[in-house]
């Protein structure tokens, strides 16, 4: 789940480049949980009250002997540390099976979701669920409610996969997913919550070739669900006001394969679906990558076809890109570009004529930047995040903050400290004071050691203004 954005495309048109790294205006990074081999997948998010929770998935050992879990921890409204950690699904080792969290949202004051998949049965009728539990920010959650059963059956065998959720500020949620049943048989699920209820009986969206879902939740309630159907991106669309989705859209763009899909919905009912994409053989060959984003004005149709925000050659791999809405109804999407020899983070918002505005740089120029977050808070405070890649046996994470509504990007900030090796950030900011936390994983040590000695931590650090 994203807070809401607000940054005028005018101001994203004027944006200067960025100069050298800020002032250290982060705290020192605090632990959140103890030392692991891996710590991946942070997020972070924040309830209307102001208590943000942090999570993060962890494995000690490889192998047969490898032990993963996902945990968390919550800091209370006002707070300046995070509290003692606590686990979100059990621990589990390569002898049980496993259940993995797919989606953690807040809504409401104090409301949080948690959707996860788990493996149960035996090795011979093994089945996955997948389930959702409803709880606090403080990380306490309640009974599994299971929304589907996949598995192998007497006639046929299926595999939940894709799984996305999301949620508005009221509490009006969406699970999508697919689930991989063959060749041409693969089928795109939704569950939909108006909020305040229980989730609704799986809804069968299409049949045939997928490989990738995503969904989106207008904060009026309005439901966008996007997949890949080899190649090609389709959507659906469901007004709140109707029982039912609208009719398959085909998005008219480039190829579309393997996409990494962003949509979101304004609260006017316009969709944008923003995607990273490029065509990987079985061999190791690769196409162009290619950043798009399609716009669907509200009460529209259909999409209108897809503008290429940029274009990378075959040799570019990591292709990060993420969408947000404000308040007053723009999308802004950022990426990372190319920049000669070096990845830039770019950022681009949408204008009144359905189309985007030309891209502006926010990180700074000559230094690897793969952008792992895009997140906004009160005023329009809005914050980008990157790191050098895992390929960076240096990387720290940086950010850059637009400070008001309508204000350019800052100066690329340091988050974590130099020397270390730290990555995957993600931030939510605190609707209160409007100061913005990020989560990360990180290596104090540096990974030059023996990888049974290497220790990684979930660490978070918070803007001093």
């Amino acid at each position: 789940m994203r807070l809401p954005v607000v940054l005028a495309a005018a101001a994203l048109g004027s944006l200067a480049a960025p100069g050298v790294a800020g002032a250290a205006t982060w705290s020192a990074p605090q632990n959140l949980s103890s030392a692991h081999q891996f710590v991946d997948d942070p997020g972070l998010i924040v309830s209307q009250d102001g208590r943000a929770l942090a999570s993060w998935r962890f494995q000690d050992a490889i192998g047969d002997a490898s032990r993963t879990g996902a945990s968390s921890a919550s800091r209370p409204p006002g707070a300046g540390a995070f509290e003692r950690p606590r686990a979100l699904v059990p621990r589990t080792g390569a002898d049980r099976r496993a259940e993995t969290v797919e989606g953690l949202a807040a809504y409401g004051r104090s409301r949080a979701l948690l959707a996860s998949t788990r493996i149960v049965g035996t090795a011979v009728a093994r089945r996955i669920r997948l389930e959702v539990r409803f709880g606090r920010t403080d990380g306490r959650f309640g009974d599994r409610i299971t929304i589907r059963r996949a598995g192998r059956t007497a006639r046929t065998a299926s595999r939940i996969a894709g799984v996305d959720l999301a949620v508005n500020a009221s509490g009006d949620a969406a699970v999508a997913w697919y689930e991989d049943r063959g060749v041409r048989t693969d089928r795109v699920y939704v569950s939909l919550r108006r909020a305040g209820g229980r989730f609704g009986a799986p809804r069968r969206l299409a049949t045939g070739r997928i490989r990738g879902v995503a969904v989106a939740v207008g904060a009026s309630g309005d439901v966008l669900v996007a997949w890949d159907a080899r190649g090609v991106l389709r959507t659906r669309f469901k007004p709140r006001a109707r029982r039912g989705f609208r009719a398959a859209d085909t998005i008219r763009s480039e190829d579309a394969f393997f996409a990494d899909m962003q949509p979101v919905v304004t609260p006017n009912g316009r969709a944008v679906l923003a995607w990273s994409a490029q065509l990987v053989g079985e061999g190791g060959e690769s196409g162009e990558l290619y950043y798009q984003a399609a716009v669907r004005p509200s009460g529209a149709g259909r999409f209108r076809r897809a503008k290429v925000l940029e274009q990378l050659g075959r040799e570019q791999r990591d292709r990060p890109i993420d969408a947000v809405v404000d308040s007053t109804g723009r999308v802004v999407v950022a990426w990372s570009g190319l920049d000669g020899a070096t990845r830039r983070v770019r950022a681009a918002a949408d204008d009144p004529s359905g189309g985007f505005g030309p891209a502006q740089d926010v990180s700074a120029p000559g230094e690897d930047a793969l952008l792992s977050d895009l997140a906004a808070g009160p005023g329009g405070r809005l914050i980008a995040v990157w790191d050098g890649g895992v390929e960076d046996p240096a990387s720290s994470v940086r950010a850059a903050v637009a400070p008001a509504a309508g204000e350019p990007f800052g100066p690329p900030e340091s988050v974590s400290p130099a020397g270390q090796e730290a990555r995957f950030g993600r931030a939510a900011f605190d609707p209160a004071s409007g100061r913005a936390t990020i989560v990360f994983s990180n290596r104090p040590e540096g990974s030059g050691r023996p990888v049974s000695e290497i220790e990684t931590f979930a660490q978070a650090a918070t803007r001093s203004e």
